[in-house]
Parts: structure tokens; C-alpha cells; sequence
């Protein structure tokens, strides 16, 4: 009997034994657990900071690139339509044609209050017949003809008074730059150029009707093509061709 009281008492302590051993790693366990999971949250953070800076710094460096092309660009690649459009939008100048060393924007024209009190932005032509586009600007005496080469705007032609309005005319099938004299009675005068590019001038034509007698209004006439004399009818189909095509771009 005690010894079997001896054996119910060893196996008592036995399982206890086995019952604590459990408990004690059921609870490492779920410290184990409790710990592992900050720390995989830290990594998992780290990587995104990592994985975030890295896509900025590729970002940047993307940006940069583009921005070095697009200067690039600007200095080395910008078209004729691209360079209007700059000057345009008043981003840059356009040199003059009577001195290389001076140059204006277009918000210039709206101050010179005295004659480009109004203006307008007219149609691109290829008024030198190199095949790209000049810009019109409808003005005073004919406004003005831009031109774009060589990454800059230049001023390719200009009315300059009364006795200098600027047109164009479409003669012998090209494109004829024409500065016309018609501010004195019985007196007209025509100076037209053909242009291959705005610096090459090809050809020139002047024509002209006035009188033999400046002092008699009513007296004849003579008419000239390049100087020479021509008759009235010469003249008439001469003028009936040209002017037949001419644009005017005074605003």
C-alpha cells in the first residue's frame, strides 16, 4: 500500500514537471513571437526608406537629364517655327536689320506709342524662298518680316514710311519682297527683290510711273522697268501681274 502511494506520488510530479516545462515554453514562445515582429517591422521600414530615396534620387537624375537635353535643345536644335514662337511669346529678341549690335522683344512694340499704336501677328510665309516659314507682324508701312536661322530671330524686312510700304507678291512663281512709293500725286515707284535665303539677294526689279512734267499734273507720263522706258501697255500687264497677287500686311 505505501508503495503504491509512493508511485501515485512520482507520477504527480512527474506530470507537474512536464505541465511547467510546457508553460515555460508556450511563454518563450510567445516572447520569442513578440520580439521577431518590431524587428521584421524595422527591416520592412528600413527597405521602404531604402527602396523611397533611391526612386527620389533616380527621379532627380532623370530630371536632370532632361533638363540637359532640353538645353540642349535650345542651343543646338530649336527650328525656324520654334524660334518665331519664342519671340512671340516674348522670350527672346529679334536683331535688327540696320545694326547687328541692336535687337528688340515685341513688348518693345507695344511702347513705341508713335507708330506701332497697333500691330498684330500675322501668317507665316516663306518670304525667301529657302523652304521655312518667316513670321508676318501686321503694322504701320507694312509691319515687319521676321526671319529665324542660325538659333536667333532677325528682322528681314520693315516699312519705313510712306514712301517705303512693305508688301509681297508671289511673281514668276516665287515669292518677290516689295517696297512701294505712292505718296506723291503722279508718282508711283516700285522696288520688288527675290530673295534664296534672307542674306542672298538674287534679283531686284524696280518699276515706275510719273510725270514728264512735275510742275503739270495733267500732262503725260512715261514708264520705266529697271530705268528703261517702256510703254503704257508694257506697264499696265506688268502691273496687272504683280499687284494681281500682291498681299498687303499693314494693320
Amino acid at each position: 500500500m505505501n508503495r503504491c502511494k509512493k508511485m501515485g506520488v512520482l507520477v504527480c510530479v512527474f506530470l507537474a514537471t512536464l505541465n511547467v516545462v510546457a508553460c515555460g515554453q508556450e511563454k518563450g514562445d510567445e516572447v520569442v513571437t513578440t520580439d521577431a515582429s518590431p524587428t521584421r517591422q524595422q527591416e520592412s521600414s528600413v527597405q521602404i526608406d531604402e527602396s523611397t530615396n533611391l526612386e527620389k534620387e533616380e527621379n532627380k537624375a532623370i530630371s536632370a537629364e532632361e533638363s540637359n537635353t532640353q538645353t540642349e535643345n535650345i542651343d543646338t536644335e530649336m527650328t525656324a517655327e520654334e524660334l518665331l514662337d519664342l519671340f512671340v511669346n516674348g522670350s527672346i529678341n529679334a536683331i535688327s536689320s540696320e545694326d547687328s549690335t541692336s535687337a528688340f522683344y515685341i513688348t518693345d512694340l507695344d511702347m513705341d506709342s508713335d507708330e506701332w499704336d497697333s500691330y498684330s501677328i500675322g501668317e507665316r510665309v516663306d518670304l525667301d524662298n529657302d523652304g521655312e516659314n518667316e513670321l508676318i507682324i501686321c503694322g504701320p508701312y507694312g509691319g515687319i518680316y521676321l526671319d529665324a536661322r542660325d538659333n536667333k530671330v532677325y528682322e528681314f524686312a520693315v516699312g519705313e514710311g510712306n514712301a517705303l510700304e512693305l508688301s509681297y507678291v508671289v511673281y514668276n512663281g516665287s515669292i518677290w519682297i516689295m517696297h512701294s512709293n505712292r505718296m506723291n500725286t503722279g508718282y508711283e515707284a516700285y522696288h520688288m527683290e527675290k530673295f534664296e535665303g534672307a542674306d542672298n539677294l538674287v534679283a531686284e526689279m524696280n518699276f515706275c510711273e510719273e510725270l514728264i512734267d512735275v510742275d503739270n499734273v495733267e500732262g503725260k507720263e512715261k514708264y520705266t522697268l529697271n530705268g528703261t522706258e517702256i510703254s503704257y501697255e508694257e506697264y499696265l500687264e506688268l502691273c496687272s501681274k504683280i499687284f494681281a497677287t500682291e498681299v498687303t500686311t499693314t494693320k
